[in-house]
This record gives structure tokens, sequence and C-alpha cells, in this order.
């Protein structure tokens, strides 16, 4: 409990949180061939973090230095290297009481949802934000990686990413993966009033079914944000989803 308020009728409020609290601190790391989950169980040890099931992320960050930042901030950049070089994405979650890492692909759920689960839904498709289809990575100016779509750069334009890397750093792999991952439209769902299941948390997958009228969807989707209401007996969700591949 961080925060506990009161008032005259003996009403009292409770402000409570889990673990990921504490990766608001804010240090200075320094280290060396490390993976990503190898950094959760430092930042853990340091802190005294209680730890959970802490999936082996593989990647090997050669050389990193986080100066001032949230131990948040030191584990989400771990994680996108890993995501960037390897196209393996990982959610970190307190799983009543202990810090867990998962692969995306353990936290897929055998649960559909369709037209007759969800009372409604908003979706949205976008070139806007994060798409990309010519990335360009440079080191020291003097070696230029490139990776673009013709294609696509021929139905949007040119959307390009451009990143400073490190020596050490596999250009022409690097600038391949992220363009495998960004050359595309994001996408995304907000289901209301879907019937309640309490295994559904933020970094799940559940099966969507839906025709939402220019194209059809038909396969994992993953959870963004999950918002449970419990009332009078009732279980029901809003869930904001991301991913996945569409059909016309």
């Amino acid at each position: 409990m961080f925060t506990k308020k009161r008032n005259k009728t003996d009403t009292i409020q409770v402000t409570a949180y889990d673990q990921l609290r504490y990766l608001k601190n804010k240090d200075t790391y320094s280290y060396e061939n490390k993976k990503a989950s190898e950094v959760v169980k430092m930042i853990a040890a340091d802190f005294n973090l209680n730890l959970g099931a802490i999936e082996d992320t593989q990647f090997i960050i050669a050389s990193r230095v986080e100066r001032n930042k949230t131990l948040f901030d030191t584990i989400q950049n771990a994680l996108d290297l890993t995501l960037q070089n390897r196209k393996q994405l990982f959610v970190l979650y307190d799983d009543f009481g202990k810090l867990t890492l998962k692969n995306i692909e353990s936290m897929k759920l055998n649960l559909l949802i369709d037209e007759d689960s969800a009372e409604n839904f908003d979706y949205s498709s976008s070139i806007d934000g994060e798409t990309y289809n010519k990335i360009k990575l440079s080191y020291e100016n003097r070696e230029i990686y490139i990776a673009q779509d013709t294609n696509s750069i021929n139905q949007w334009g040119v959307l390009q990413y451009f990143e400073e890397i490190e020596e050490t750093t596999n250009g022409k792999v690097k600038a391949d993966t992220l363009l495998s991952l960004y050359n595309k439209k994001t996408r995304s769902i907000t289901l209301k009033n879907v019937l309640g299941d309490i295994s559904v948390r933020a970094g799940a997958s559940v099966i969507i079914k839906l025709n939402l009228g220019d194209v059809k969807v038909q396969n994992y989707m993953i959870v963004e944000k999950a918002k449970h209401s419990f009332k009078n007996g009732e279980h029901f969700m809003d869930l904001t989803l991301k991913g996945g591949d569409f059909s016309a």
C-alpha cells in the first residue's frame, strides 16, 4: 500500500501497487554481454524484488550504458534490442508478487472472441505511427545500412526510420529485421463489454474472429490493455488489441 485516505465517515481509500511500482526507481547501469532476461535478474537482485518465471531472451547485448534511467526504461531498452534483432517480443509483469518475463508465444490463451461475445468494437488502421518502408542505419556516418521495400514506397511514399548504431551492431541484419517488423500498417481494435475471463491480461493473446467491414480477422491478437469490470455478479472486459494478420 502506497497511499491511504480516510474521511469523517471512516471511509478508507487505499492505493496499492505490485512490484512493478519499484521499477520507477532511477539508476545508472553499465553492462556487457548480457541478455535482457539477465538484465531483469540483475535489477531484481539489486532492488530485492521477488522473481518468478524468467524466460531466456537468448539475444546477447554486447554493451549498454543506461545513465539516470528508470529501471523500467533500462529493461525496456534491452527488450527492444531483443525485438529488433531477433523478432521476439517479451512481456514483463508481476504475477501475484513475482516478477515474470515471458515470450508472447507462451501467453496464448484458448479463448475465442467474436460478434456474440463482444458488444461493440472500434477498429483503426494507420501508417502514421510505427510504419516504415525504408530503414537507414549509420555507424559514424562511415558505414550505411539500408533496407527498403520499393513496392511499399511506391504506394505510401518514403517512410524512413533512421538510427545511429554502435560498431558492434550487425547493421545489415538489424536493418532487415526492422523492415520486416515495421513495413506494414499498424492495426488496433478496441472491444467493449466482452464476456469476462480473469485469465486475460496485458501481454496475453486471444483468438479474434470478427468481420470489420473492409477486412476480416481470424487469428491471435495481443492484448495491449485489459479493463475488467465486476458488478452484480456479472463480469465484462474492455480490451485494446494489436497485431495479427488481416485478410481482405
